[in-house]
Parts: structure tokens; C-alpha cells; sequence
């Protein structure tokens, strides 16, 4: 039984070790690299960047990479819009609405922009502002904007 509470003790020791370790390495978020992207001085590779920072929920690395994506190519739509839902999601309404309009200046007739801007303003606390936004994407052929507005049409 002595041998066995060694053992233990032992194993106990060695696993509070390995979490002392672990605690001491900093956390730092993996750069995920695609393949098919290799070179990183190009507008697709951050533009990708972007997409899988804002998958994992680190918008702020996402806001840094559609930068250098718009450092690339600055009148982007999509880079504008992009950055601007980053931003939305950091609750940085202002500089958000800047982002998306600039992408709707640069294409206008784009209804997933109009959405975002619909979105963007309802989010922000102006339903009023929304409504013609939301219509006016769901006019340019957007789906997500005409089942908001069949769904807020059905009193659900």
C-alpha cells in the first residue's frame, strides 16, 4: 500500500507541475494559414484572415486584418463592409456605420450591405432608421432582409 500512495503522490505532484507550467505560458491567438493563401502580402490573404478571426469571435484581430486588406485595395466594398460588421460586433456603432457606408457609396446596389445597415442601426437602438433600410435591401434582393420583414410582419 506504501508503494501505491507513493505512486500517487507522485502523479499528483507531476500534473499540479504541468498546470503551473500551462499557467505560465502566455495565451496567444494561432494564426490560422490556408493553403490555397499562402502569400501574406496579398489582399486575399487577409481578406481570409478577417473571415477566420471573425469566425472565432476576435473581432479586433479581424478589424487589423481588413486593414491591411483595404491598405491593398481601399476602395473595396466588401473589405469596407466587412470591417464595418467587425465593428458592430465590438459595439462600435459610429466607426461601424462609416465602414458600411462607404461600402454602399462604393456599391450600391448590393442588398446584403443595405441589410447590414439595416441591422447595424437596429442593433444601435433606431428601428425607425432600420425599417426603410431593411425594405430598400429586400428591394435589392436580399433574403435575410425579407424574412426580417415577413417575420415582423407576422407578429412573431
Amino acid at each position: 500500500m506504501h508503494r501505491f500512495q507513493a505512486f500517487i503522490k507522485t502523479g499528483a505532484c507531476m500534473a499540479i507541475g504541468c498546470l503551473m507550467l500551462l499557467a505560465l505560458v502566455p495565451s496567444v491567438q494561432a494564426e490560422y494559414t490556408n493553403p490555397a493563401l499562402p502569400d501574406r502580402e496579398t489582399f486575399a490573404y487577409w481578406m481570409d484572415q478577417g473571415g477566420f478571426f471573425c469566425t472565432y469571435g476576435n473581432f479586433k484581430a479581424a478589424v487589423r486584418a481588413y486593414e491591411k486588406a483595404l491598405g491593398l485595395s481601399p476602395d473595396n466594398a466588401e473589405a469596407h463592409f466587412n470591417m464595418g460588421l467587425a465593428l458592430c460586433e465590438m459595439g462600435d456603432f459610429t466607426k461601424a456605420r462609416g465602414k458600411i457606408d462607404k461600402a454602399i457609396a462604393l456599391r450600391p446596389d448590393e442588398g446584403r450591405y443595405r441589410y447590414g445597415r439595416g441591422w447595424l442601426l437596429l442593433l444601435s437602438g433606431r428601428p425607425d432608421e432600420a425599417r426603410p433600410e431593411l425594405l430598400k435591401a429586400a428591394e435589392l434582393g436580399s433574403t435575410e432582409a425579407r424574412n426580417y420583414i415577413q417575420h415582423q410582419g407576422s407578429g412573431r
